[in-house]
């Protein structure tokens, strides 16, 4: 009995080391966030971590996080980009519905102008969960990410509906205890990890297989780029 309880092969201290190095992303999450534009690539460091702890894949943590965060630089910080001016644009847009809802003293229609608004802007925050995991493990380009973001979003409303009462859980827990908001951000990311992973799945094999079309076409493009250039030397 002993000898199962402390064998480091244990499922639960398996478990406990996961957490010990989530708590480690969490803070190199939080200081590669400093700059704000690198929002993107941590998070998708972040998620490719702990989408690869689900499977029990995982590397080293530094190692690990600091290859995924170069690898995935460029597309994330367009990705967070788009991310960020969709945030302000709706926010504006609610800002300007609640502000018309009570100019109107709460008429029917200004009423349902707000309810558009909010559903609308649910359903973007909704796809946002679906931004970064996607691009963490699979090299598709930023256009077929975001159209993927709304079919999953969409087409798993339990799991997105779950990852909204998980951040909300979470935004709670930082407003009690706002001094381990990092490691808070870091919970929220390896538990919805496990959600998002078992999405992943219904899809592996459309994903995998458009993955590697995308892959042959961009090595088919590069060699017809290179044949071009040594018919023009010639």
């Amino acid at each position: 009995m002993w000898n199962r309880l402390f064998n480091p092969e244990n499922k639960f201290w398996e478990f406990i080391g996961k957490l010990t190095d989530v708590a480690c992303l969490s803070l190199l999450w939080a200081v590669t966030c400093l700059p704000v534009i690198t929002f993107g690539a941590a998070t998708t460091s972040f998620y490719q971590f702990t989408l690869r702890q689900v499977s029990d894949t995982e590397g080293t943590v530094w190692s690990s996080y600091f290859r995924a965060f170069r690898q995935n630089f460029k597309k994330s910080t367009q990705l967070w980009l788009i991310q960020l001016a969709g945030l302000v644009f709706f926010a504006v847009d609610l800002y300007g519905a609640w502000c018309f809802l009570l100019y109107t003293d709460g008429a029917f229609y200004a009423i349902a102008v707000f309810a558009v608004v909010l559903c609308i802007t649910l359903l973007f925050l909704g796809c946002t969960f679906y931004f970064y995991p996607p691009l963490a493990m699979f090299d598709f380009p930023l256009k077929k990410i975001l159209h993927d973001s709304f079919i999953m979003a969409v087409g798993n409303l339990p799991v997105t509906i779950t990852l909204f009462l998980l951040l909300a859980l979470m935004y709670v827990g930082i407003y009690f205890l706002s001094g381990f908001f990092f490691f808070l951000a870091g919970l929220f990311i390896f538990i919805s990890s496990y959600l998002i992973y078992g999405v992943f799945r219904k899809y592996t094999g459309e994903l995998a297989e458009e993955e590697r079309l995308l892959r042959e076409q961009k090595e088919e493009k590069a060699l017809h780029q290179k044949m071009n250039r040594l018919h023009h030397r010639m």
